[in-house]
């Protein structure tokens, strides 16, 4: 597509790629996405593994899966995705226009770099101020919310750099015509993959009651958002690639 890999030359640092706001979007979307997945799966872990009344380990698996933070979440789920998204594109924007022109190294090193400022910030103000205490004292966890919360930054990190630094270009013929049509899917799958969260978001609340009366609203809710994300890209891609010049 339109984008270019990121020179570490002295001469280019410092200096942003002309597409970096929507390849900032486009990778924030991509990168949040992976790392909702693994929260997810994490916590279905902690509370798989997690025993009140079992060993160290058992307990602090507990406490991670049981404290005040996890039940906020469970009881606005739709709201706390919906603030992971926006949070997520944040620090995308601010990785492509400062982070990324001033760091070396290949694209996933750059964000795994730029992640550990966002690992810090969490565990040092955030999870404060959400009531888990200074790096997640408060929580009866042990060590857990600082090493779980640096695996989701460094894989957030990891997918931010490298789907930023993808050098699309390769595997294109060099023609006008075939930039245009790849920069439309581009723009065409950012939006879409915007548009199908908040179709799957609002689907799934609405439609959670007739689907499982067993599961929660929220659950069913976030399984809507990431069908409708996924269907989103794919469905904007195609679109745009027939709207090159719109």
């Amino acid at each position: 597509m339109t984008q270019r890999v990121s020179s570490d030359s002295g001469a280019d640092r410092g200096v942003r790629r002309e597409d970096w706001l929507r390849d900032s979007a486009l990778s924030g979307f991509v990168a949040t996405f992976a790392m909702t997945v693994v929260l997810a799966a994490g916590y279905g872990l902690a509370r798989v593994i997690g025993d009140e009344q079992g060993n160290q380990l058992e307990r602090w698996f507990w406490g991670l899966s049981h404290n005040m933070i996890t039940e906020r979440t469970t009881d606005a789920l739709v709201l706390g995705i919906g603030i992971n998204l926006v949070t997520g594109l944040i620090w995308a924007v601010i990785y492509g226009a400062y982070a990324e022109p001033m760091l070396n190294g290949s694209g996933w090193r750059k964000g795994i770099t730029f992640s550990l400022v966002a690992w810090l910030l969490s565990i040092i103000v955030f999870l404060p101020i959400a009531g888990g205490g200074l790096f997640g004292s408060e929580l009866n966890a042990g060590p857990l919310p600082v090493l779980g919360n640096l695996i989701l930054h460094l894989i957030f990190g990891a997918v931010l750099g490298g789907v930023y630094g993808i050098a699309f270009e390769i595997g294109l013929d060099d023609t006008e015509a075939e930039r245009a049509n790849a920069a439309a899917a581009e723009r065409g799958a950012a939006l879409g993959g915007a548009a199908g969260v908040l179709v799957g978001l609002l689907l799934g609340w609405a439609l959670a009651p007739q689907i499982d009366a067993e599961s929660s609203r929220g659950a069913i809710s976030l399984a809507g958002a990431l069908i409708g994300a996924a269907s989103g890209v794919t469905a904007g891609s195609f679109l745009g690639m027939g709207r090159p010049n719109a």
